[in-house]
């Protein structure tokens, strides 16, 4: 039987990162995606949404761990990116399409990471 306290680590953890002010922001949205082999810039938007609604949820300030930036293309057009943190990484990933392989992929990962 599943008993409260089994997760009291993962609660107090999380409540150490939702303390954690300006977080490096190590990765962008499209990067990830890119690497997921995602190629329509559209298909972020969805587990971008999800990843920020999920901060929200656990009081973790979405703007620490989410920047909007603009960058130009190749034919001088701007385009609408994000800059996140370790945690909005993470929350994006497990957000993603598992249909993709390479995400479900990751998803295991993440999930065997500490467990191991």
């Amino acid at each position: 039987m599943l008993k409260l306290f089994d997760y009291l680590e993962e609660v107090i953890a999380t409540e150490r990162i939702s303390q954690l002010k300006n977080p490096p922001l190590l990765y962008t949205a499209s990067e990830i995606m890119h690497e997921l082999g995602y190629e329509d810039p559209h298909m972020l938007q969805e587990p971008l949404d999800r990843a920020m609604h999920a901060c929200a949820s656990l009081q973790i300030p979405v703007n620490y761990n989410f920047r909007k930036i603009y960058c130009f293309k190749d034919g001088g057009e701007m385009e609408t990116d994000w800059q996140l943190s370790e945690l909005a990484t993470y929350l994006f990933m497990i957000n993603c399409n598992p249909l993709n392989p390479l995400v479900a992929k990751a998803q295991l990962i993440f999930m065997m990471k500490d467990r191991v």
